[in-house]
């Protein structure tokens, strides 16, 4: 073996021949900690407002002013570190009190917010069970995980529980 590969191999450099993989991911609702609250008309950058609330694995969010773009009210978890080539899996059990749209989108977490998975979906009283999986397109150690609820009438209730997004295996 030459001397500049044994070095490369003992600094990590070969990933391959180290046998060293990504990071695993696998976050939760936790009772709410590490989530935002996103209200744009409240915090002043644009309108739409909703309230929230956690009790253990479930979180509701209520629609207070229905909001002119989906993003303006959302459940966020901000610091997601996505991993370029790898897959995961997000699952949720979601309702709400009517009819109403649902965006669940991984994206950059600022500048031009690039999307990196979205899927618009439509729930309703009836609980329906979400299982999606993407393969991250880019590395992104800041990147948000995210349920879009902006776009619902007021009044309307979502209630999410067992939030997973998770590295598959």
């Amino acid at each position: 073996m030459t001397l500049l590969k044994s070095l490369a191999l003992a600094a990590g450099l070969f990933t391959v021949a180290t046998g060293v993989t990504a990071a695993s991911l696998d976050i939760n609702l936790d009772s709410g900690d590490r989530w935002d609250q996103v209200n744009a008309g409240d915090d002043g950058w644009g309108d739409g407002s909703g309230s929230f609330s956690f009790n253990g694995e479930t979180a509701t969010v209520t629609v207070n002013d229905k909001a002119s773009n989906p993003w303006h009210i959302q459940l966020k978890r901000p610091r997601v570190k996505l991993e370029k080539g790898q897959t995961y899996n997000i699952s949720a059990e979601v309702t709400a009190t009517q009819k109403s749209p649902l965006t669940i989108i991984v994206q950059k977490d600022s500048g031009d917010y690039a999307t990196y998975y979205a899927e618009d979906l439509s729930v309703s009283p009836n609980a329906q069970t979400f299982n999606l999986t993407f393969k991250a397109p880019k590395s992104d150690s800041k990147a948000a995980f995210a349920f879009f609820v902006g776009g619902a009438q007021t009044g309307v209730t979502y209630s999410f529980k067992n939030i997973r997004l998770k590295s598959a295996d």
